[in-house]
């Protein structure tokens, strides 16, 4: 039986104007950390990579959910397909990074070969063990599912699909990005990967919202108007839009006569992010990985039509938003500490407006929903 959650000292409420955010408790607890490995990150669809990374058979990513290992790779059919890292003889990681293996998945350590369909092609004298099957020593399929080109896995069998997971996340990207079939990965990472000295809820926490933004994203909130940004839920997703923009602004200039004249954000359910600036048609898309109780990363890839990326605008996002969402997340995880805090209050306006905390506490109702018994 896992252990008793932290208790809420506070209400963490129905109702955004009159709840309170998650204890602080549940961002230090490592037995928190534990139970949200079982309850939301081996539940849930997790970010891998997108199609165009994997084009030819043999083209293989590899991925790390807390402590699981996993890969995807696209088969002798050109179907994709998603496994365990793990080899079924001594449970040695099959693969590293990203690559191509034409027509077997080798093992480095005793040299089980596994044919791209996970099936067991070779187990080195294993004619010598009396009733040997290798039919039963296949790798260990993981469930796999797509949403705009983007590929996902999930560890639980019985997941239902991300199209019931996140109802209209799918058709509203399309509508706002209706170049989303045309992209590609670009040549040029906008972040990598990021390593950022706070845990996983803290970073989500910073995403959901934009009540920050004109404080502590300056540049931001010059190109894109904050009194005019809209904060939308749904269920097992979340959206910010900007739809009115300023190209003369303190971030980077934007061509009036090219790509997005707005931006647009979508979080989706529990550590997904998909991301449009103004400007060429281009998206990133990020997932907050959690690496221990109070550390995480922030990484994914940027796609875009052509294969490049805006420089000014990448630039802009690594050099200046990037290092400003990094301290604003690292100083709260430090404050998190405090024996002055537990709990503080959601700020949200009567319009619901685009700079109030009523996706913070959307984001904070599904993590309930999720850890409370």
């Amino acid at each position: 039986m896992s252990a008793q959650l932290p208790p809420l000292e506070k209400p963490l409420s129905e109702r955004a104007e009159v709840s309170f955010t998650l204890p602080a408790s549940w961002y230090l607890d490592p037995a928190v950390y534990e139970r949200e490995k079982e309850r939301i990150f081996y539940r849930t669809w997790q970010y891998v990579a997108h199609v165009s990374m994997l084009s030819e058979p043999g083209d293989y990513i590899t991925l790390r959910i807390c402590d699981e290992n996993m890969f995807v790779i696209r088969d002798g059919a050109g179907e994709l397909r998603a496994f365990y890292n793990i080899c079924r003889h001594r449970a040695h990681e099959l693969l590293e990074g990203e690559g191509n293996v034409r027509d077997r998945i080798v093992c480095p350590y005793h040299a089980w070969s596994y044919g791209l369909d996970g099936s067991l092609a070779g187990a080195r004298m294993s004619q010598g063990r009396p009733g040997f099957d290798g039919a039963g020593f296949g790798l260990r399929p993981v469930r796999l599912d797509t949403l705009c080109g983007c590929i996902f896995v999930n560890l639980d069998d019985d997941a239902a699909p991300l199209a019931e997971v996140a109802p209209g996340l799918e058709a509203d990207i399309r509508e706002k990005a209706p170049y989303v079939d045309d992209l590609i990965l670009a040549g040029t990472d906008v972040l990598g990967e990021t390593r950022m000295d706070a845990g996983w809820k803290v970073v989500v926490d910073n995403y959901v919202e934009c009540y920050h933004c004109i404080p502590a994203h300056p540049a931001f909130a010059s190109i894109i108007s904050m009194r005019d940004y809209q904060v939308d839920l749904f269920p097992g997703w979340s959206r910010q839009l900007g739809p009115v923009i300023r190209p003369e602004n303190r971030a980077y200039a934007v061509d009036t006569g090219e790509g997005q004249q707005k931006s647009a954000f979508w979080y989706l359910w529990p550590n997904t992010t998909f991301n449009i600036m103004p400007g060429s048609d281009e998206m990133s898309v990020f997932a907050i990985r959690p690496r221990g109780v109070e550390q995480s990363w922030f990484g994914g890839h940027s796609l875009s039509v052509d294969g490049k990326v805006n420089p000014e605008r990448a630039q802009y996002v690594a050099d200046v938003l990037a290092p400003e969402d990094i301290g604003l997340c690292e100083s709260v995880q430090r404050g998190l500490h405090s024996r002055s805090y537990t709990q503080g209050p959601i700020i949200v306006d009567a319009e619901r407006s685009g700079t109030a905390e009523h996706g913070l506490h959307h984001f904070h109702r599904m993590v309930q929903a999720a850890l409370q018994d």
